[in-house]
């Protein structure tokens, strides 16, 4: 009988320690339901916009008093929306006071021009347009309703809030698709419509005046980047035309866009590249298949080399890529290299299973590409309200996750990362690679290149080492 006394002691006590230990590493905020205020009777435009400021600031964690005042009076000095594209523009403009770039409309419903716009190193070009506006596919921007998209740039930061300067010239693609925000911005827009000078690549120039569609077209900030892919139909584009075509000699990071991985052989380069576009399975393989697929490459070809190319990472649940990270900085010699592409579309999820290489394997890792999409320290995990009447949907955070410095154990960091990462200090790029208008349409990669120049080198100088 003492026995068992003792048994059912020790084990109260023992449930009481760890009840503690998750208390105290923050597991509330693994518990805490989100607050829902009442919805109104009548459904209206004007109380989706009373309805987003009661869930926002009932809900955002992590925001300082002075960040909830000027949410508060951007709502109250707005005008009453007439439109869901007005609404989504107050949205957008409110939730860029919490500079954390997770914390906005996730789903984003706007009048948009019939054309879509991508950056690259050297200017904004159109990608992907109406049929009937396919002679501007490839055509640089030189201006938008009078203005430079240069120009434009660092106003928008209005609309986009938080992340990395990389990651607010990406937003910016969809920003001014939009009439309304360009005229936030300070485009000249006349009757609706707005006045685009362009340059063809063989430098002739263009003047065209746009007018948003008649419907409202979606968005969404995490899989934008799409509108650059081949014969890319998303967000209501079906029957569009790209500027790039699937029948076309693409690079990697551009082939079979339709799935989210991609595994290929490189043996020329005595490497294998590993794709991820996100940080969760796609819908015909697991990760785990995936992560075998690796390991059966790399052993068959013994490969000195990995290149993971996570430029289009926009994250997921990075506790299901860091599986992989971990296979891919154990197999590859401590002789080889992990290069691993980053860029703006790197984020969330993708920036923290990024992150774990420099953790795992320093000494191997060369880091190729831009800037990510956000600083190294962010409040994700949070969840995804719908406003009632417009079916506007936004993301709004709860956890802190701490790349930079770490998590310690009593600080307002989510829980599973005190256990599951570690902190790395800076994420630098060794090799900067950008591709430029000419590469893009050309089908060329200029930054797999930088990677295949690298390796080229390192072989050349172990040939010369090995004959001292």
């Amino acid at each position: 009988m003492r026995t068992l006394k003792k048994i059912v002691i020790g084990y109260v006590l023992f449930n009481l320690v760890l009840a503690g230990l998750f208390l105290s590493a923050g597991g509330l905020q693994m518990l805490a339901k989100p607050k829902i205020p009442p919805i109104e009777s009548t459904t209206s435009l004007a109380a989706d916009l009373k309805y987003f400021q009661q869930i926002v600031l009932a809900n955002e964690k992590g925001i300082t008093p002075q960040q909830a005042t000027e949410f508060t009076q951007i709502i109250e000095r707005a005008s009453s929306p007439q439109t869901v594209d007005e609404l989504t523009l107050i949205v957008l403009r409110a939730l860029s006071i919490f500079d954390n770039a997770h914390t906005t409309a996730l789903t984003t419903k706007m009048y948009r021009l019939p054309v879509r716009f991508h950056w690259t190193a050297n200017g904004l070009i159109i990608v992907k347009a109406r049929p009937d506006y396919s002679t501007l596919l490839g055509h640089r921007i030189v201006t938008l309703g009078g203005k430079t998209p240069e120009a434009l740039l660092p106003k928008s930061a209005i609309l986009t809030g938080g992340g990395t300067e990389s990651w607010r010239k990406y937003r910016s693609e969809f920003l001014f698709s939009a009439p309304s925000a360009l005229a936030l911005l300070g485009s000249r827009i006349d009757d609706g419509a707005v006045q685009i000078q362009t340059e063809s690549p063989d430098k002739v120039h263009t003047t065209i005046r746009l007018r948003a569609e008649a419907d409202l077209k979606p968005g969404d900030p995490f899989w934008e980047f799409r509108n650059a892919f081949p014969e890319d139909e998303h967000f209501e584009t079906d029957g569009w035309v790209s500027a790039l075509s699937k029948t076309e000699d693409l690079p990697l990071y551009l082939q079979e866009t339709e799935k989210l991985h991609l595994l290929r052989d490189m043996p020329s380069h005595d490497a294998i590249y590993v794709r991820m576009n996100a940080s969760f399975a796609d819908k015909n393989e697991s990760l785990e298949h995936f992560e075998q697929r690796i390991i059966d490459l790399a052993n068959a070809d013994n490969a000195k080399n990995v290149i993971v190319d996570f430029r289009f990472n926009r994250g997921g649940d990075y506790t299901k890529a860091l599986p992989i990270v971990r296979t891919i900085a154990d197999t590859v010699p401590a002789n080889g290299r992990i290069y691993l592409i980053v860029g703006p579309n790197t984020f969330s999820a993708g920036i923290i299973a990024a992150s774990q290489f420099k953790h795992l394997a320093p000494e191997k890792l060369v880091v190729v590409g831009s800037e990510v999409g956000d600083k190294l320290r962010f409040r994700a995990e949070g969840f995804y309200p719908k406003l009632p009447t417009s079916g506007v949907q936004l993301y709004l955070t709860k956890g802190w996750t701490d790349l930079a410095n770490g998590c310690g154990w009593f600080d307002d960091c989510w829980p599973p990362n005190k256990l599951l990462i570690s902190e790395i200090g800076q994420l630098e790029i060794d090799i900067p690679a950008e591709n430029t208008w000419e590469s893009y349409l050309a089908g060329e990669d200029l930054v797999i290149e930088a990677v295949i120049e690298h390796i080229e080198n390192q072989r050349s100088l172990a040939k010369v080492s090995a004959t001292l």
